[in-house]
């Protein structure tokens, strides 16, 4: 056989066996096994929900990603309401996932208010931290996925991240779970809430020059947000689970009060969008536009300063539906 044929054929099988028997195997190996990586996001879960858990009847939850681990004070919102809040705000990479996992704690007669930031109304490939938190602590996500999300989710973490896994189980080095880390459950409260962005310890240092836009230069609600959103708002529909819009908190980086152009189109469609599912929208956007001063991070991330002038607005707009 001429050696250059015998090579490419060599080499075909070779990927083959690597890609559809060796690499799902590393993953399999590794699935179900908890470790270090989504120990974070799993006791975040285990607060949350068991907050839910915790307390029979209605309840509020205020529902997003880090705009609302952030920003809300689920206390404040408690003794003014009367009514349990729970914070079930996540980091934007778990996005997709998060509108399966809040079902778990929503009963009927339960009230969604969700504010979640602009950002979140656009697609986004599979992040590595959903893949990493549902290999370890919820495998049912992956075995549930369709036969692509699956392959999607097989070959989106490199080898060397699920063999170092392997190799740590056998010579007993697990890696241990980092408490200092400013994410750690130490910092977040009984609700929810993230609690270690005050203004004394950190503030937004905001760009040097103004900029054109706010909202990222995309359509919103995209194609697939489009479908997660729709399908979470029959559910709720269908489960009698009352469900809010609201805008989310933000500091305009082009230092403008009203937006224009662009960022009045994503606003505009984003509306239009609820209106067509049948959810109200509660307040205007220009009513949660901040300074850089009242912000941690990000111009999402608000700092404990402007928190309880935020609740105050979000306390209000609600009250009338609790």
């Amino acid at each position: 056989m001429n050696p250059f044929k015998k090579f490419c054929i060599s080499f075909v099988v070779l990927t083959a066996l690597y890609l559809l028997i060796i690499y799902p195997a590393l993953f399999f190996s590794n699935l179900g096994i908890e470790d270090s990586p989504g120990r974070i996001m799993d006791d975040w879960f285990k607060i949350k929900e068991g907050y839910a858990k915790a307390h029979a009847g209605r309840k509020l939850f205020v529902f997003g990603c880090s705009e609302t681990l952030y920003g809300v004070d689920s206390p404040m919102m408690e003794s003014e309401l009367d009514l349990p809040v729970v914070n079930f705000g996540v980091v934007a990479s778990l996005r997709k996932y998060m509108f399966g996992r809040i079902r778990y704690s929503l009963t009927s007669g339960d009230i969604v208010l969700l504010p979640i930031a602009y950002h979140v109304y656009q697609d986004r490939p599979l992040d590595e931290a959903t893949v990493v938190y549902s290999l370890e602590y919820d495998p049912e996500y992956f075995w549930q996925a369709t036969l692509a999300y699956k392959a999607e989710f097989i070959y989106r973490l490199k080898p060397s991240f699920l063999l170092k896994r392997i190799l740590a189980r056998a010579i007993g080095n697990e890696e241990e779970s980092d408490d200092s880390s400013l994410y750690s459950k130490w910092y977040v409260n009984a609700n929810g809430d993230l609690i270690h962005n005050t203004y004394e310890t950190r503030t937004y240092v905001k760009p040097g020059a103004a900029a054109r836009q706010c909202l990222n230069d995309k359509d919103a609600p995209s194609y697939e947000m489009r479908y997660i959103l729709t399908e979470f708002a029959k559910y709720c529909r269908n489960a009698h689970i009352k469900l809010y819009v609201t805008w989310p908190p933000l500091y305009p980086i082009t230092e403008k009060k009203e937006f224009d152009g662009h960022d009045s189109e994503i606003v505009n469609s984003v509306a239009k969008f609820w209106k067509e599912n049948n959810v109200q929208v509660l307040g205007n956007y220009s009513e949660v536009l901040f300074e850089a001063d009242d912000c941690y991070d990000d111009p999402n991330h608000l700092n404990d300063r402007a928190k309880p002038q935020y609740m105050k607005h979000l306390i209000e707009l609600i009250r009338p539906y609790i």
